[in-house]
């Protein structure tokens, strides 16, 4: 015979949906509409099969089911292998669970998948906010978990959400423990492939016309810097990011020289002009580092070992950086990038064949009548841009296949992108080496906690032409809206409506609370988020432990976990026997009181047959034996029977209290 399977009852099911989407709610913004779409759908399906005690599907009908989900997956990220696929599948499968529960046994794997996708949201972020959040659903999730143990249904929900909750308190001492005495490796806690499909926020590794205009309306955090020492100007703040030396007519990208090359950069000796500075960088998912020009080799970082500064003068990185890090580098502003070699001039001179004629014939007019000197020439484009009514605007009118051309002559309407691009061309259509940079430009300090703030809304684009045999700076930008680098993208006249209300705001109760949050944010990411190896080693021997090798590390680690774990039992413990006291501890002063009236009870006398011979006493007035009766029956239900029964609980030590 088979055995007999109790399916859940309905309020454990609906829970289980709950605890599907309450797991899962942070990981739908990152979901593509179809597949969240897929969810909802199947959610509200399962939701009417359990609220009118419908039956299942069939095997079929879930096979169909399970295969249409692979199908949705793959068709939305063309695979279903990756972080981003596999996660929305666990999700789908998790909830499609639910279609074949049987048995509690089935909800236990549905909750225990719950706890992998809540986990899951740490590979996106890790802020405080998200970290409360998974305090509140953990919790959630265990109360369903005693809930399913308790078959009896002798708790409330209040019950179940204050275990719960205690079970949370009582893991918090191990939890700070481990995290602190923890040996630390270089690098993120867990590795995960490259992830083609993880949403990100910030610059690419390409430009094209409106790429770094669509960060505009983005106030999200791209990095915070604490300098050691002085504050360069806003002009001088040019976060160096990725140089792009290739372009197809419509398109910027990156183009390397081989890894085997270095850069050649002269430092000058002694120099007073050296900045000192610790970023701290939001997940971008690209494998390069920001740092002011120019930065020297010698990185602190958890990542050391996988960092390089490669032939185009940037911090390039091993792997890609997909956890937010904390970075130590110093930069010298009046350092000379001497890097050119021959195949790297060619590069940097090349250009589309068969487009933009008439910006090809306009830079051979202009090169020609500044008698071919190359500081002269880049004097009179930049003198263009000036005097000829360029705009500095959000809404650049569409430009068409010889977009230099279109944009020089025509319409005039550009971002930053469209004058670094056209720059740039202007100076391979005349033979001299220049290449695009992209980055971020300005930034602003945070009063409450002395670092400075570059958001997304900072992203920029300018040029560096090979000029005097080293590579140097150009901003068109600068000659078209000076305010822009002067005193930041707030300030240089653009369309209000496409800017972020924090930055147009005149609130500044609204900016307060803002420079508040992200204080609160930053300090997060310094002393949990960015907790390395260095960290930990100073932490420790401020404690005294001047060796804090793995060795010693675990050591310590097994005796405050055994010290830890002994308090919390003994917690536990001593917390389980003042409850059975309360019940003892009354029905003695119960027996007490029955002893004044000759009512003495035994050593070997239960209160079954307590209870009878009082009963049968004929000193006691039949009001007290009522009470007395039901002070017996409430002590045996409490002692040796449901322990939880809080109002029974608070009824009896007031009929105890009362009793006379």
């Amino acid at each position: 015979m088979k055995p007999v399977q109790n399916k859940p009852d309905k309020n454990v099911l609906l829970n289980s949906l709950a605890a599907i989407h309450l797991s899962a709610l942070p990981v739908y913004s990152r979901l593509p509409l179809i597949i969240i779409f897929f969810i909802a759908l199947m959610s509200l399906w399962q939701f009417y099969i359990i609220s009118e005690n419908k039956k299942n599907p069939g095997k079929l009908v879930q096979i169909a089911v399970i295969g249409l989900s692979f199908f949705i997956t793959l068709y939305s990220y063309g695979n279903i292998f990756g972080q981003q696929p596999g996660i929305a599948l666990v999700i789908i499968m998790t909830l499609l669970k639910l279609f074949e529960t049987k048995s509690s046994r089935d909800c236990y794997i549905i909750i225990y998948s719950a706890f992998f996708i809540i986990a899951s949201n740490f590979f996106h972020s890790q802020t405080i906010w998200l970290i409360i959040y998974v305090f509140f659903v953990v919790i959630y999730l265990l109360s369903i978990l005693i809930s399913l143990s308790d078959r009896l249904h002798t708790t409330s929900i209040k019950n179940r959400l204050s275990l719960s909750s205690r079970f949370v308190l009582y893991a918090l001492p191990l939890m700070l423990v481990l995290f602190v005495l923890f040996p630390r490796i270089p690098g993120p806690l867990w590795g995960l492939p490259n992830d083609n499909f993880s949403s990100k926020t910030g610059l690419s590794e390409e430009m094209s016309p409106g790429s770094i205009n669509n960060l505009i309306s983005s106030s999200a955090i791209a990095f915070r810097v604490n300098f050691d020492g002085a504050i360069p100007k806003q002009s001088q703040r040019y976060w160096r990011g990725v140089v792009l030396s290739s372009y197809d007519g419509v398109t910027w990208r990156r183009d390397d020289a081989p890894t085997t090359t270095e850069a050649n950069i002269y430092y000058p000796p002694n120099n007073k002009k050296e900045l000192k500075y610790s970023i701290t960088l939001e997940p971008t998912n690209l494998s390069w580092l920001l740092s002011l020009e120019y930065p020297n080799a010698n990185i602190d970082t958890s990542i050391t070992s996988s960092v390089r500064l490669n032939r185009e003068a940037m911090l390039v990185t091993k792997n890609k950086i997909s956890s937010v890090i904390n970075y130590s580098v110093s930069s010298q502003i009046n350092a000379i990038n001497q890097s050119l070699f021959m195949p790297e001039n060619l590069k940097n001179r090349m250009l589309p064949s068969k487009l933009n004629t008439q910006t090809i014939a306009f830079a051979h007019k202009l090169f020609t009548e500044s008698n071919y000197e190359s500081q002269r020439y880049i004097n009179n484009v930049l003198s263009y841009f000036r005097n000829n009514e360029f705009i500095y605007t959000l809404n650049p009118d569409k430009l068409g296949d010889d977009a230099m051309d279109d944009f020089l002559f025509k319409t005039r309407r550009g971002f930053c992108e469209h004058y670094a691009s056209a720059f740039t061309y202007l100076m391979r259509a005349a033979g001299l080496p220049a290449r695009v940079v992209i980055g971020y430009q300005g930034g602003v300090m945070n009063p409450l906690d002395d670092y400075m703030i570059i958001r997304q809304s900072d992203a920029h684009a300018w040029s560096e032409v090979w000029i005097n045999n080293h590579w140097q700076r150009f901003d068109p930008t600068a000659a078209v809206s000076p305010d822009r680098v002067e005193q930041g993208v707030s300030n240089a006249g653009l369309e209000n409506s496409r800017l972020p209300l924090l930055l147009v705001s005149n609130s500044q109760l609204l900016k307060n609370m803002a420079f508040l949050y992200d204080s609160v944010q930053n300090s997060w990411n310094q002393w949990v988020i960015g907790f390395n190896q260095k960290k930990q080693n100073a932490l420790l021997k401020s404690l005294g432990f001047d060796k804090a090798s793995t060795s010693n590390l675990i050591l310590l680690l097994v005796i405050a976990l055994s010290i830890t774990g002994g308090i919390i039992a003994w917690l536990l413990l001593s917390h389980n026997a003042n409850e059975r006291d309360r019940v003892q501890h009354f029905y003695n002063i119960f027996c007490k009181k029955l002893k004044r009236y000759g009512l003495q009870r035994q050593l070997n006398e239960g209160p079954v047959d307590f209870e009878n011979r009082v009963c049968l006493n004929q000193k006691i007035p039949t009001a007290s034996k009522n009470n007395a009766a039901y002070i017996f029956r409430a002590y045996r239900t409490l002692h040796y029977g449901n322990r939880k029964g809080d109002k029974l609980n608070k009824h009896f030590i007031n009929k105890v209290k009362s009793f006379s």
